[in-house]
């Protein structure tokens, strides 16, 4: 059974086929279908809500099953920022002392373009986070990732939603060449458990597998897989 999932990030790609290795499930993408991703406006209040219209939408114009994504970076310092807006933060103009960006949608999250340019925006909003925690000790630099998938059938009916966390902090350089986003940044809470003295890694720092089992996707994955390993069986 073919399986959309709404992303052209080769990043994401590759964490879903990993994950759904062992079920008779071929994951495809947009460019599997030679037809660019319809734009999806994505004006709801919160991750879930955004990835729930995401794949509804796309089920309905691939025929296909389809899986949606809507993750980001919630930083406590910065009030949750950047939250929905995580891709495109360096776009942005500076947000309020009033916007709870983490809860607040209504940009549309186009897709990144080709690799280069997802590098390259990856990079400015990375700079913009650690000038924004600029001389903030390791106590008040927590931060989480989240991510909410979206299963809906080829009529656009919803199957479920699933979410995923990985709290952590946000390191004070750059580290990693693997990931993306703000991975080269983010420290899961797991490394940090490794003790006073020891040398925490990044995401991008972790191998596939590490960071399999301990990123805001992989978990929303793993609970995907009920609903996924139904669909494959007919149910």
């Amino acid at each position: 059974m073919d399986l959309l999932f709404g992303s052209t990030n080769p990043g994401k790609l590759r964490e879903l086929r990993r994950l759904v290795a062992g079920l008779p499930l071929r994951v495809v993408s947009p460019d599997d279908l030679g037809r660019p991703l319809p734009v999806v406006v994505e004006d709801g209040a919160t991750f879930q809500a955004n990835a729930e219209k995401k794949a509804v939408a796309w089920a309905r114009w691939s025929g296909l099953h389809a899986v949606a994504d809507d993750s980001g970076l919630c930083v406590d310092a910065l009030g949750g920022a950047p939250g929905v807006h995580s891709a495109r933060w360096s776009d942005l103009e500076p947000e309020g002392p009033a916007s709870p960006v983490c809860e607040l949608a209504g940009v549309a999250e186009l897709e990144l373009g080709p690799v280069a340019g997802r590098a390259a925006r990856d990079e400015r909003n990375n700079d913009k986070l650690l000038a924004a925690l600029s001389g903030l000790p390791d106590p008040r630099r927590g931060a989480r990732y989240e991510a909410v998938l979206a299963l809906a059938r080829p009529d656009g009916t919803l199957v479920g939603t699933v979410t995923g966390t990985c709290p952590g902090r946000i390191g004070h350089a750059r580290r990693g060449d693997g990931g993306f986003g703000y991975d080269p940044l983010f420290v899961p809470a797991a490394e940090l458990a490794a003790g006073e003295g020891a040398r925490v890694r990044t995401m991008a720092e972790l191998s596939s597998d590490e960071k399999d089992a301990l990123s805001h996707r992989g978990e929303a994955f793993r609970k995907l897989l009920p609903m996924l390993a139904a669909l494959a069986r007919g149910a």
